[in-house]
This record gives structure tokens, sequence and C-alpha cells, in this order.
């Protein structure tokens, strides 16, 4: 059997002193961002994600296999 490769981020690799413990696994980086955004919507209350975190949140996925 393969292994197959996911994206993956957590909240505190974004935000260590601000983030939760949110993880998130998605096939592609374009799910994950959407992810992640719902996620900071619903748990944050960040409606719009600025330019500089968007940045900040590419450098921290990590692609991992499973």
């Amino acid at each position: 059997m393969a292994d197959k490769q996911y994206k993956r981020l957590g909240c505190l690799d974004v935000q260590p002193r601000g983030g939760c413990g949110f993880q998130v696994r998605a096939e592609t980086e374009a799910e994950l961002m959407q992810l992640v955004a719902t996620h900071a919507k619903q748990c944050h209350k960040i409606n719009s994600i600025p330019p500089e975190m968007v940045y900040k949140v590419q450098a921290a996925v990590k692609t991992v296999t499973v």
C-alpha cells in the first residue's frame, strides 16, 4: 500500500501565543486553506484573514506522509 501525502497545519503553528489546539490535514493546500478560514471565522471571529496572516499560514503548512 502506497503512502499518501497531506498538507497539515496547527493553529499554534501560526499563532503560538494566541492560537488554540486546532489541527487540520487536507489533501491539497487549497482545501487546507478553506478549512483554516472556516476555523478562523468560527473559533477566533476573524471574518477576513489579512494578507500578512495568509503568508504566515502558508509558511507554516507542512507536508506529511500517512
